[in-house]
């Protein structure tokens, strides 16, 4: 038989390869680790009890959050395999922190000048920088779980990467319960919130992706 010959043999009714479905496992996991952040919100902490006048602002709290994990995101998938560049990624990260640090600082100074404070630490210690990474860990796990499939290899900023898209799912949980709407205090403490979760991954989440 021929070269030609058996190639076209070897190609005759060969099937599609299965397409990878990690785009549906990856969207099922942010999708769990947030139902189990809102049911642990539910259940340890209890929803705001304006939570019918003040939809608004929560719902704006929560979009904030998924923006921060959304900016993280790219930068997750890059390190999920080895040898990836990561590019404009990290910078994305880092421009969208300036970028909250700015708009912080405006939104103080349209305050009165004796309001500014209780605008930006909420009359009260901001807990969110302590209980989104808690909220957190419901995706990390599973996040961890995914990734390690993709053997990964720059682990300890996959780690803080994982860590921060996980703070971000568990700050919009969150949102359900803060009784704090303020701008400032939003940007300030749950993007602290997300950091110290990243912090987390980065420490923790790293041994855990060894393979």
């Amino acid at each position: 038989m021929k070269t030609d010959h058996l190639i076209d043999a070897l190609a005759r009714n060969v099937e599609p390869a299965e397409k990878p479905r990690w785009r549906m496992n990856l969207a099922i996991t942010l999708l769990v680790g947030l139902v189990v952040a809102v049911a642990l919100v539910a259940i340890g902490l209890g929803v705001r009890p304006d939570l019918g006048t003040a939809r608004m602002p929560i719902m704006m709290k929560a979009m904030f959050s998924a923006l921060a994990a959304a900016v993280v995101l790219p930068l997750a998938l890059q390190l999920m395999k080895p040898g990836r560049p990561l590019g404009w990624r990290i910078g994305a990260v880092v421009a969208f922190v300036a970028l909250c640090a700015v708009c912080v600082v405006v939104a103080l100074m349209g305050e009165e000048p004796g309001e500014r404070m209780a605008m930006w630490m909420g009359n009260g210690v901001p807990w969110c920088v302590v209980l989104i990474p808690v909220l957190a860990v419901p995706t990390a796990v599973l996040l961890v779980w995914l990734m390690r499939a993709f053997a990964p290899t720059r682990l300890t900023l996959t780690g803080a990467a994982i860590g921060a898209l996980s703070g971000g799912v568990g700050a919009m949980a969150y949102a359900m319960y803060c009784p704090v709407d303020s701008a400032a205090f939003v940007m300030t403490w749950y993007v602290l919130g997300i950091a110290l979760s990243a912090a987390i991954g980065a420490l923790v989440g790293a041994k855990f992706l060894r393979w």
